[in-house]
């Protein structure tokens, strides 16, 4: 009996030592992968910067606002994936911020769309306990159910190509820009994240407005 209960012990001790080196080498074989990947995507990366190593790191652009106002831009050099081909492509991007005048965050569902509007129905809240303490202090916290009315007829949509310098207003889903509000018809009904932002253009000094919707 006590030869058999050995055997039992060291069967139970193999298969904790077993599982123990299945699970190890699978995060190994994980750990391993994620870093051949990004070795990759940093190679891919640094091949597509000196492809561009003569091109400035800085450049300026003046534009012309609807005001005929000149409107002098700088920008800085970067490198990114062009989404549809996969490849690096060298960009130049503003290096101005804008400031940020309100922003509110909300989780709930949109009902419907009708009328050039949103009825978003939301049960949680974006909340800021402490400022500046650190991302643990913000969270999202239950509150009585309650309605949203987002009038898009309220928003500059409306963008002119024939200025060279234009501030309106957006609409997006998932960081992507929208052309219209029946973009978000397939969302209907779904359980969504929405930011509703308040900025302040950095050149020209004028509000705008950024209603995006996240279905992550």
């Amino acid at each position: 009996m006590k030869n058999r209960n050995t055997i039992i012990i060291v069967i139970v001790i193999c298969l904790a030592i077993g599982i123990f080196l299945v699970i190890k080498l699978d995060l190994i074989n994980t750990i391993e992968k994620k870093i051949y990947l990004q070795k990759i995507k940093n190679e891919i990366l640094t091949e597509a910067n000196e492809k561009y190593n003569d091109e400035p790191e800085l450049i300026t652009e003046t534009f012309t606002d609807k005001d005929v106002n000149e409107i002098v831009i700088k920008m800085k050099k970067i490198v990114v994936k062009n989404e549809n081909t996969g490849q690096e492509v060298l960009m130049y991007e503003d290096i101005a911020e804008p400031e940020i005048v309100d922003v509110k965050s909300y989780k709930g569902k949109i009902e419907t769309i009708e009328d050039n509007k949103i009825f978003y129905a939301v049960d949680k809240e974006f909340k800021k306990s402490i400022f500046g303490i650190g991302t643990d202090n913000y969270n999202f916290e239950d509150v009585k159910n309650y309605q949203i009315i987002y009038d898009i007829e309220s928003y500059n949509l409306d963008f002119d190509e024939t200025v060279g310098y234009f501030v309106c207003d957006h609409l997006n889903l998932d960081f992507k820009d929208l052309g219209s509000i029946e973009d978000l018809e397939k969302i209907v009904g779904k359980y969504i994240r929405v930011q509703d932002s308040k900025f302040r253009d950095y050149y020209t000094g004028e509000e705008y407005k950024v209603l995006s919707f996240f279905t992550d």
